[in-house]
This record gives structure tokens, C-alpha cells and sequence, in this order.
């Protein structure tokens, strides 16, 4: 084979680019702290990196979704305590009104108080998150969940509850429908509360019942007096707001009396002038809150202490019901800081397989690195001593 000058050029110029190339390429590698700097360097590393990333990406999505319901279960525990506040100081001042000595002039006194926990009560249950998004409202974030005011709240979520994935088998409930808290304080047991009158003479009684049964909710939620005139009965409702009782009947006779979804059983004797009270519960906590301080500011024949009596009962089971999700909540939270430390630890197991996969070994790096140095030289010296060659040098002038 004909060795020409243009071949020893080429051949020596491509021998010393690729050791350039490999060093280049070493250099990258001690640079960087990467064995795989491209996926052709190693295929198998580089796809089961491709793969570990993508798990740790998700882990991190996870750990941001962790510190987000955080965020919220905390938020939404804190009101649930101030609420929870709240309910022990009117609990403690309905006590305080069923003193039966105070007069109707004291008797105001709490109901300027009550009012004021009513609209703080109010306000504790449109709370917003950072985002601005209503925490009891369900599904509905962007909705106001209770509207209205005095005597007339009424709840527009819905009962969804809203969630985060915090790992790839759970997720996170992150608000609370307000009905669950708000709107779940009737039960069919004890829905209908009588009360006789104070100056009641006569030996009547009477048991309540709703008609139909389940009510419909326009039926509940009333502060009714039924009074005996001598020969019939006339039924009167005291409505929070307004001044006086609004009549709802005249003119019935017993022993059976129907109005508004409940028949009232009147059994015995009454004379003239015997009263009774009839409390028809609501499951909205706000209308039931609603007729114990309309009960403090108009009291009926029975009283104040129907009204205490009345509240109290809606009070013990909110403030269970509240305790019951402040629990769960705290349940919660606890398991967010078991998840977040399992993703800490999962995160460190990622890094320490990518490193594995992807890190340089740095000593073996390092001599490749100076042998290929000293393959470099030695291929420029080579070079440049066979280049040099030639038949002209031996030529005799």
C-alpha cells in the first residue's frame, strides 16, 4: 500500500482529535461531577435515571402538597378552636341568663353580648384561606357558605370536601362542608321542645310531633305560644327581628292542633289563660342561635329558661360536634408529619440512587484524565517527528 505524505497528515491530525475529544470529554466529567453526561455515554444509567427523576419530581410535588394541606388542616383547626372559644362563653352566658331573679333590663345586657358572639360566630364561619377560598363552603370555594344575618342565615355550599394528594395512595381532605358543622344540629329526637307557661292552673299537658315527618325545613326553626282562651286555642310566633309575635292561628280546636308541619296533642284540662312554648329545632345552628336570643330580648309565658334550655342543648351538641372534627383534624395533621418525613427519607434514597448512576469516580476520573494528558503529548511529539520525515532530507546537494 502507497503511503502518501496527505495520509501521514491525515492519520495524525485524527489520532490526536479524538484523544482531544476523550480528554474534553474527561475534563466535562471532573467538571461537572457527571459519569453520564450524555445518554449515549452509558444508555442503561441514563434511562434508569430518566426514571428515578421522574419518581423524585413526583416525591417533591408530594412534599409541596404536604406543606399546602398543612397549611389548611392548621387554619382550619384554629377557627375550629375560636369557635370552639366562642361556644364555651355563650354556653357560660346562657347559664348566667336563666338566673331567674335578673330583670328584662339586665336581660339586655345579654343580648347585646349574644349578638355580638352571633355575628362573630358568623364571620369565623365565611373564613378564607391565603388563596382566598372559603373554608367551609365544599366544593364551592369561590361561594360565601353562609349569607344573610340575624334570624335569616342560611348555608350556600355543598357537602363536598375538598382534598390534596399527598401520596400516591392518599388524599388529604383540606376544608370542611359547613353543613357537617353548621347545619347538623337538629336531631329527630328531641326536635320539638314544650315548655308550660309560669302561670299555667290547669292540668293540661302536651306532646308534639311533626306532621309529615321529616319536616321540611320551612318547618323548623320557630319559637311558638299556644293558648287556650276559654274554648279554643290561639298559636302566635315569635320571630327574631321583630318586635312582636306574629299571629300563625286562631280559633283551633283541640285535642289535636295543626299549624306549620307539627300537630300539638293537648291532653287533661286546661283553663282559661294556660300557655305552652313550643321550640321546633333547626339543624342550622344560626336560626337556633337566633331564637335563644330572641328569647332573652321578648321572653314568652314559659320564661327565659326555655330559651336557656333550648340553647344549651344546641350548644353541647355544636360543640361536640365541633371537638369530633378538632380531633380528626389533629389526627390529620399528625399523619402529614409521618408522610413528610417518609418523603424526606424517600427523596434522600432518589439522590443516592442518581448518584450512583450518574456521579464520577473521581480517583478513577482523575488518572484517566493524566494518562490521557500524556497520550496527547505523545501523539503531538509523534507527530511532529514523522511530519518532518522526507526523502529531500537525505538527498546530497
Amino acid at each position: 500500500m502507497r503511503v502518501s505524505t496527505s495520509m501521514i497528515y491525515d492519520k495524525g491530525i485524527g489520532s490526536i482529535q479524538q484523544i482531544w475529544s476523550d480528554l474534553l470529554h474527561t475534563q466535562q466529567e471532573v467538571e461537572t461531577g457527571r459519569r453520564v453526561l450524555v445518554p449515549a455515554d452509558d444508555p442503561v444509567a441514563a434511562s434508569r435515571a430518566l426514571d428515578v427523576n421522574k419518581s423524585r419530581t413526583i416525591n417533591t410535588q408530594y412534599k409541596t402538597n404536604i406543606g399546602t394541606s398543612t397549611d389548611n388542616l392548621r387554619l382550619l383547626e384554629n377557627k375550629l378552636a375560636s369557635m370552639g372559644e366562642i361556644l364555651q362563653y355563650v354556653r357560660q352566658g346562657a347559664v348566667g341568663a336563666g338566673n331567674g331573679i335578673l330583670e328584662q333590663e339586665q336581660l339586655d345586657f345579654f343580648v347585646t353580648d349574644m349578638r355580638g358572639q352571633f355575628d362573630a360566630m358568623l364571620a369565623l364561619s365565611n373564613t378564607q384561606d391565603v388563596t382566598g377560598n372559603y373554608l367551609f363552603s365544599g366544593y364551592k370555594a369561590n361561594v360565601q357558605p353562609f349569607q344573610g344575618a340575624y334570624g335569616n342565615v342560611h348555608y350556600e355550599g355543598d357537602q363536598g370536601t375538598r382534598t390534596i394528594q399527598v401520596s400516591s395512595s392518599r388524599h388529604m381532605p383540606v376544608s370542611l362542608p359547613g353543613s357537617d358543622l353548621f347545619d347538623n344540629t337538629r336531631t329527630m329526637e328531641g326536635a320539638i321542645s314544650t315548655f308550660a307557661g309560669k302561670s299555667n292552673s290547669g292540668g293540661a299537658s302536651v306532646a308534639v310531633s311533626f306532621n309529615p315527618n321529616p319536616p321540611s325545613e320551612a318547618n323548623t326553626g320557630h319559637r311558638y305560644e299556644v293558648s287556650f282562651n276559654g274554648a279554643t286555642y290561639d298559636v302566635s310566633e315569635y320571630v327574631p327581628g321583630n318586635p312582636t309575635p306574629v299571629t300563625v292561628a286562631s280559633g283551633l280546636s283541640g285535642p289535636t292542633l295543626s299549624f306549620n308541619g307539627i300537630d300539638l296533642n293537648v291532653s287533661g284540662t286546661p283553663t282559661t289563660g294556660d300557655s305552652f312554648e313550643v321550640f321546633v329545632a333547626s339543624k342550622n345552628f344560626f336560626d337556633n342561635f337566633a331564637l335563644f336570643i330572641d328569647t332573652l330580648e321578648k321572653p314568652g309565658s314559659s320564661g327565659v329558661s326555655s330559651g336557656v334550655s333550648f340553647a344549651l342543648n344546641t350548644i353541647d351538641n355544636t360543640l361536640d360536634t365541633a371537638l369530633r372534627i378538632r380531633a380528626q383534624i389533629g389526627s390529620e395533621l399528625v399523619e402529614l408529619e409521618q408522610l413528610d418525613s417518609i418523603n424526606a427519607d424517600m427523596d434522600i434514597q432518589y439522590a443516592g440512587t442518581l448518584s450512583r448512576l450518574l456521579d464520577t469516580d473521581y480517583a478513577e476520573a482523575y488518572s484517566r484524565l493524566t494518562r490521557q494528558q500524556t497520550s496527547l503529548e505523545a501523539a503531538q511529539l509523534a507527530f511532529m517527528r514523522v511530519s518532518g520525515l522526507s526523502l529531500f532530507n537525505y538527498l546530497q546537494a
